[in-house]
């Protein structure tokens, strides 16, 4: 059946028909060309490349998932310490005359290291010190007889302690006349005799009070037995009148008796004042001794405070310069540190609150100290003991014991400083390196 509708054709007919054509004459005259290309393999590099970088592809993962390394949280440190080494300075400018310590050297608390240039002899100022001591356990022990056997020796070149050990010297003259060998003590042994002797007298009176008065009882039983009898007119008035006057002279011996008790008791009482007032006095003169005692100990502890070096701590010396004798030191110079034997090093670390859920006890820390280049005196290695979950403007606190004190990686000692900073790395736990690349990646696209 006949359609009255016309066949359509494409716009671009015309153009296709015309590409064919070229591409049929092309193919005629290159015919043999392209059957050579197709008919050539390729060559194995080509065929089996896809293969190896498959491998290889493989072979880096397996590389990735076995190397694993631990992230690193970088935090501020600062350095300190329980029974932390103790400075030894200076506190006068002046030349050092004489430096006893030596590096490493073990020394007790108060042992002395070295002296500083004075106007004093020090070997007097020492030997001065010791006896003062010894005088102060004497007048503590009250045995103060024993005192001036350590004044013998004079002292002339005290410097700035002259002054002092003179008021001194003076105070003890007068207090040494009070002292055993002194007056005032040979007069206090008299006093106490006289008042031996006046208590052996009034013992003495007593008795002899006792036996007149029993003298008198006796007198006076007399007495009353001849009144009677003269009453009775047995005896005459004569007799009687003569033994009422033998009772009466033995009846007035009683208040004389009395009248010496009296005045022995009143001496007994000047004695003892006597005595009373000579021991206030060598109390009086004992405390004046004392006070200068004290004052020229105060002198003399204020020169070695000023002049002499001496260990605050018992510990190891640990020089902070090198000294020589004569050389001039400053006024609050640092001349060494004392290591105590049981100091505690630890440091106080501020972890940031970025990757701070990684951080844990026990992990371990390198410490990189500024003051002390990581790459001459390497790093101190320390372990987290505790965290503090409280947050601060710093971060949050944690607190790194030091293992091995403050020996560094490179078998090297760095010198303890209160607040002495670090750049702290805190290694925390391991990541394999596949995994690193998966989060770099998950991190990228959920930008």
């Amino acid at each position: 059946m006949a359609t009255d509708n016309p066949i359509i054709l494409p716009a671009d007919f015309d153009d296709a028909k015309e590409n064919a054509f070229v591409m049929r004459n092309t193919f005629l005259e290159h015919g043999n060309e392209i059957e050579e290309i197709i008919s050539n393999k390729l060559p194995s590099i080509v065929r089996w490349g896809t293969v190896y970088f498959l491998i290889l592809l493989l072979l880096l993962a397996a590389i990735c998932w076995f190397i694993q390394y631990p992230d690193i949280v970088n935090t501020k440190a600062k350095l300190t310490s329980i029974n932390a080494p103790k400075e030894v300075i200076t506190k006068a400018a002046g030349k050092l005359i004489k430096l006893i310590a030596k590096e490493g050297q073990t020394v007790q608390q108060n042992e002395l290291l070295g002296y500083m240039e004075s106007r004093a002899n020090a070997d007097e100022v020492l030997t001065l010190s010791t006896i003062t001591d010894t005088l102060q356990n004497l007048l503590q022990n009250n045995q103060v007889e024993k005192i001036p056997r350590y004044l013998v020796q004079p002292f002339k070149n005290l410097g700035e302690v002259q002054p002092a050990y003179q008021s001194f010297m003076q105070g003890f003259i007068l207090f040494n006349q009070y002292l055993s060998s002194g007056y005032y003590l040979k007069k206090k042994v008299m006093l106490k005799k006289d008042m031996s002797y006046l208590q052996k007298l009034y013992v003495n009176l007593l008795q002899q009070k006792s036996i007149q008065q029993e003298d008198v009882a006796l007198a006076d039983t007399t007495f009353k037995m001849n009144k009677r009898l003269q009453e009775q007119k047995v005896i005459a008035s004569l007799e009687y009148r003569n033994e009422r006057s033998k009772f009466l002279n033995k009846a007035m011996s009683i208040p004389q008796i009395n009248s010496n008790i009296i005045s022995n008791q009143s001496s007994q009482q000047e004695k003892q004042k006597e005595i009373l007032q000579l021991e206030n006095d060598i109390a009086q003169q004992k405390e004046i001794f004392i006070q200068a005692l004290h004052t020229l100990k105060a002198q003399l502890e204020d020169w070695k405070s000023k002049y002499l070096l001496v260990a605050p701590v018992d510990g190891k010396i640990a020089f902070a310069t090198f000294l020589q004798k004569n050389q001039h030191l400053q006024n609050n110079q640092i001349i060494c540190f004392v290591n105590p034997e049981n100091a505690q090093y630890y440091a106080e670390v501020y972890i940031p609150q970025t990757n701070f859920g990684k951080v844990k006890t026990g992990q371990q820390v390198l410490l990189k100290f500024p003051a002390y280049p990581f790459q001459e005196y390497g790093s101190i290695k320390g372990t987290i003991d505790f965290i503090s979950h409280i947050t601060t403007d710093s971060g949050y606190l944690a607190k790194v014991i030091l293992p091995n004190g403050l020996n560094t990686s490179y078998k090297k000692s760095i010198q303890f400083t209160e607040g002495l900073t670090a750049q702290g790395e805190i290694v925390t736990a391991d990541m394999r390196l596949l995994q690193r690349f998966y989060y770099n990646i998950v991190k990228q696209v959920s930008r």
